[in-house]
């Protein structure tokens, strides 16, 4: 099965998955083990709590600041030579700077980050892992996605301004309950309590082989999208991911670096592809198997994605 082939089928996907939300009870849905919107609510508070960078979100950013780059120059993209550019971090926070601004100009600005997501997206919509967790695909989930990359490495206010014209009407999830999807905190209590997933994973949050099957297909859009134009916001944005994976499954950032090596063999998009864009080498092992498959360095590496050298 060809790559063409896999993205007329996930054409045909798009098609076929409707919203597949159940309907709700009364005022005050129960599932069978007991929860209702309110137990969602402090679910989605209790996890915005752990994670410092979506709690910085919550705060408006001033209208573009002067580390935003010029987007209007997009179509004339360029290759640029390497330069290390590091994370900047506040605490746990992580903080954009005017040299990761600039990477945003080397791949072509937000319609270049809105290419890479749309691909991500066609991709998750039919991988059978990560396809369970999307509630919808009529939902702008691309659109959204690039916005806050954009919006973390250059300061803009892309998606503070996407965020801030969102309908606050609750969507529909499992067992009957609602959730207002308003930020990634609550994007992510959706997803774990999608309509989906089998009943005994709904409100599971995202395993270790989740996440690296996510991180594999992000980076193969990533890798089919910016190729070769930018080295310097590849090796950037792996880290940058590393960085943020981290508060969905803590061991998942060592698997970062191998995640974004796998789309560079193409016999294993194709054996992926082959068994119906499933990913059995990943999904069901464990974290210690899981380390036995990278380089000891990278299983050892206690400092990436923080400092490189």
């Amino acid at each position: 099965m060809k790559l063409t082939s896999l993205k007329a089928s996930m054409a045909k996907s798009l098609t076929m998955h409707g919203n597949n939300a159940i309907s709700s009870g009364d005022g005050k849905p129960r599932s069978p083990r007991g929860k209702t919107d309110t137990t969602l609510a402090a679910e989605e508070r209790a996890f915005r709590a752990t994670d410092e960078d979506s709690l910085a979100e919550q705060k408006l950013l001033p209208n573009p600041s002067n580390l935003t780059p010029d987007d209007s120059d997009n179509a004339a993209r360029r290759s640029c030579p390497y330069h290390f550019v590091p994370l900047r971090m506040n605490g746990r926070t992580n903080l954009p700077h005017a040299n990761s601004a600039a990477l945003i100009d080397e791949i072509g600005g937000l319609p270049a980050l809105e290419e890479m997501t749309n691909s991500f997206y066609t991709k998750a919509f039919c991988d059978v892992t990560l396809d369970k967790f999307i509630r919808s695909h009529d939902d702008p989930h691309a659109s959204r996605f690039a916005r806050w990359i954009h919006q973390k490495l250059t300061a803009s206010s892309v998606w503070d301004d996407d965020r801030m014209s969102r309908s606050d009407n609750p969507v529909k999830v499992a067992n009957g309950h609602k959730v207002v999807v308003h930020d990634r905190s609550s994007a992510h209590v959706a997803a774990w309590h999608s309509t989906k997933r089998p009943p005994n994973e709904v409100g599971r949050h995202f395993q270790l082989d989740e996440c690296r099957v996510w991180m594999r297909l992000h980076f193969w859009a990533m890798r089919e999208c910016v190729g070769d134009t930018s080295p310097a916001f590849i090796d950037y944005y792996v880290r940058f991911i590393g960085h943020f994976v981290s508060v969905y499954e803590r061991t998942a950032p060592k698997f970062a670096r191998d995640s974004y090596r796998w789309s560079a063999n193409q016999r294993n998009i194709q054996d992926y592809l082959d068994r119906g864009c499933q990913m059995d080498d990943v999904i069901g092992v464990t974290f210690e198997e899981a380390l036995g498959e990278i380089p000891e360095e990278e299983a050892n590496d206690y400092e990436w994605p923080y400092v490189s050298v």
